[in-house]
């Protein structure tokens, strides 16, 4: 049975868990934009600004959590209160998940990164040649 001094830890284990999944959300449609032909830049930044808004809930949250169990004398995974591991088994395969998809999102962040490195190398001698000049008007090739 767990103790009723236990229940302020169930509504942080319960928000930790909603905010972890959210998180997974945001990290899914994050992975289908890295994924596609032409990502949406502007997208891909909304989710990076929501994905830190959430990492700094998750912070808030942790410390709560980790401040709680501290009063109470007592630590995750919580065998001997079932109704508290039970939401901490929904929590650690998340976290875990959400660790792994983020190690993901870094290596599609490096290739996309490396895309534009090879883009901009090729455009590079392109920039230096000149097209037009000074009045506007095509300088001839020689």
């Amino acid at each position: 049975m767990m103790p009723e001094r236990s229940t302020p830890l169930v509504a942080i284990l319960n928000s930790l868990y909603q905010v972890l999944a959210s998180l997974r959300c945001i990290m899914e449609e994050e992975q289908k934009q890295l994924m596609a032909a032409m990502p949406d830049s502007r997208q891909l930044v909304s989710l990076s600004e929501d994905k830190q808004s959430l990492l700094v809930t998750l912070a808030f949250v942790e410390k709560r959590r980790a401040e709680v169990e501290t009063q109470l004398d007592l630590a995750s995974p919580y065998s001997a209160y079932p109704s508290l591991a039970t939401l901490w088994q929904r929590i650690a395969p998340l976290a875990q998940h959400l660790a792994e998809q983020n190690q993901h999102t870094a290596l599609m962040l490096h290739q996309q990164l490396a895309w534009t490195e090879q883009v901009l190398t090729v455009l590079h001698p392109l920039q230096t040649q000149h097209f037009y000049g000074p009045d506007g008007h095509p300088v001839t090739q020689r």
